[in-house]
């Protein structure tokens, strides 16, 4: 019985997670209320603070439940399985498609923090995103396929990284060059551990003059 109530009490919280996650995408923080959150959650307004002490609190959450998201999107056992050398363009286009796909939720991945519980609780959400490519990185210095090196302030350098180049992508950039962003931040990261650019000749010309649009 406390199983099933305690699968009961995660599938509220997480529908109304759900539901402000769109609900703030399609609308932003200020115009949507807990009311419009509790309705498309299918939950009555007590129910939503239950779980929540307000908005500012949901707001934080799905912030957090997005990082989350990209955390295990890179834990894809079909990404971890790939030559070394494909991982980290199999990474950066696999969290480059997940937020094509959800596009109006990048605000959101880009939420203000106003505390240090905050600050706290995206830290640990961003040390998931961190965590899974530094496990991926200590594997290829056990397996002998690079040399040692400081894994974990590596996974944290590429998260600074691709996370200003998705902000620069879908905040700024609004989508457009998108594939010019991206592909210049998988160049950047394949020479950074494998030495000179993967990509031809021809292809590079080609990302160089979008590039030069931007």
């Amino acid at each position: 019985m406390a199983e099933v109530t305690q699968e009961g009490i995660q599938s509220k919280r997480q529908a109304i997670i759900e539901a402000a996650l769109d609900i703030f995408a399609k609308q932003g923080y200020e115009e949507t209320t807990i009311a419009q959150i509790a309705a498309a959650a299918g939950v009555a307004v007590g129910t939503v603070y239950l779980y929540f002490h307000n908005k500012r609190e949901i707001y934080t959450q799905a912030s957090i439940d997005w990082t989350k998201r990209m955390a295990a999107a890179l834990r894809d056992p079909r990404i971890l399985s790939l030559p070394v050398q494909q991982v980290p363009r199999a990474m950066i286009e696999t969290v480059f498609r997940l937020c094509h796909q959800n596009s109006n939720m990048m605000s959101i991945f880009q939420v203000d923090i106003q505390s240090s519980e905050e600050l706290q609780q995206h830290r640990e959400a961003e040390g998931a995103i961190t965590g899974a490519v530094d496990a991926f990185l200590r594997s290829t210095v056990e397996s002998g396929q690079l040399a040692p090196f400081d894994t974990m302030m590596y996974a944290k350098i590429l998260f600074g990284m691709v996370h200003s180049a998705l902000f620069e992508c879908f905040c700024v950039q609004e989508g457009r060059f998108e594939e010019a962003i991206q592909e210049n931040t998988i160049e950047i990261v394949e020479r950074l551990f494998f030495g000179p650019p993967i990509a031809s000749g021809q292809r590079k010309a080609s990302i160089r003059d979008e590039r030069d649009a931007l």
